[in-house]
């Protein structure tokens, strides 16, 4: 067995980005001969074409991690399909929660041709049952798709912080925590909107907001309009342990999200026991309080209810897919005798 893995990595650390730097750690802490071919950073498409080319044809078993919702990540999927009939197989993981919307019924050409690129592949894992639901509408057969969450379940050493970071955060209650890119379907509007709510409540709240995007500079703008600068914090891109320490520290984690596949830092908050207060959208783990998604009353009736509650005696244990994807790798390098999930 040897795993070329074909997706974002970090920096940034995204969602998608830490889960593929988790599944590197642990496939080679197991003994198991592992690359990684980063499609963030892919300079020109014949030279990553070339790559991949290269590692199939030396017999490399190929997982992509995209994210299912535009043309350029269908494109690469159908390069890394083609590239894995030349040698070890290949096996598909699909993120976005975007992914149904953009294979919608609307749109036919894009369904038969994720139809077409997902037969090229051994296995698809889909990070929530919508996704599989639409690749089944699709009528790619169902016995080559598994559902399993892009969370690992092995909680990386934490981080020693900033003691400025240290110090505003001891003279920040409550304290929230959020992992975001500043993008329209992550609803950092709707977050600031909660905040400036809550302040009248919580007069000395603090929220450290992790995260990067193009839209950056226009959600530091807000903060300041809404004269926030001391309650929300801006860390930008900050590395997994650090993300952790954070999170660990906080008293409620907040994932406020318009769309979602299955959110690593949702798992990791509750996998530690923070309360999270979560829209309702992709998959969510138990123990995560609920509202409706761009609702800030429901979102702020939430927060109170999880304020209110504290932290869990305790943490509640996340599973992790681990073990189903060294099942998956198995069966794909055999020719795909293995079981369902």
């Amino acid at each position: 067995m040897k795993i070329l893995l074909v997706g974002p990595y970090p920096p940034p650390h995204g969602g998608v980005s830490v889960h593929v730097a988790e599944i590197e750690r642990e496939l080679i802490s197991a003994g198991v001969p592992c690359k990684v071919l980063d499609s963030n950073r892919a300079s020109h498409s014949s030279e990553f074409c070339a790559a991949l080319g290269r590692y199939a044809l030396q017999g490399w078993t190929i997982h992509l991690h995209t994210n299912g919702h535009n043309r350029k990540s269908w494109l690469l999927a159908l390069a890394c399909g083609l590239a894995g009939k030349l040698g070890g197989g290949c096996v598909l993981t699909l993120h976005s929660g975007l992914a149904p919307e953009y294979l919608s019924p609307a749109f036919r050409w894009r369904r038969k041709f994720a139809a077409l690129v997902s037969s090229l592949y051994t296995r698809v894992i889909c990070v929530n049952t919508a996704i599989r639901d639409t690749l089944v509408s699709l009528n790619v057969a169902a016995e080559r798709l598994d559902v399993a969450p892009a969370y690992i379940g092995s909680l990386r050493p934490m981080a020693s912080l900033d003691p400025a970071l240290t110090l505003w955060m001891r003279h920040h209650q409550p304290l929230f925590s959020t992992a975001l890119f500043f993008r329209p379907e992550y609803g950092f509007d709707l977050l600031l909107n909660g905040i400036v709510r809550l302040r009248g409540q919580h007069p000395s709240l603090g929220c450290m907001v992790m995260g990067s995007g193009e839209q950056r500079a226009q959600a530091e703008s807000l903060v300041r309009a809404a004269g926030l600068g001391d309650h929300i914090r801006m860390l930008g891109d900050v590395d997994h342990e650090t993300c952790l320490s954070l999170i660990s520290q906080s008293d409620v984690f907040l994932r406020t999200t318009l769309q979602d596949g299955d959110s690593i830092s949702v798992r990791e908050a509750i996998a530690q026991g923070v309360p999270v207060v979560a829209s309702r959208v992709g998959t969510r783990p138990a123990g995560a309080i609920l509202f409706q998604p761009g609702d800030v009353s429901d979102m702020l009736a939430g927060i109170q209810q999880a304020i209110d509650a504290g932290r869990p005696e305790f943490a509640a244990v996340q599973s992790g897919c681990m073990d189903r994807l060294m099942e998956v790798y198995r069966g794909t390098i055999s020719g795909g005798a293995y079981a369902s999930a």
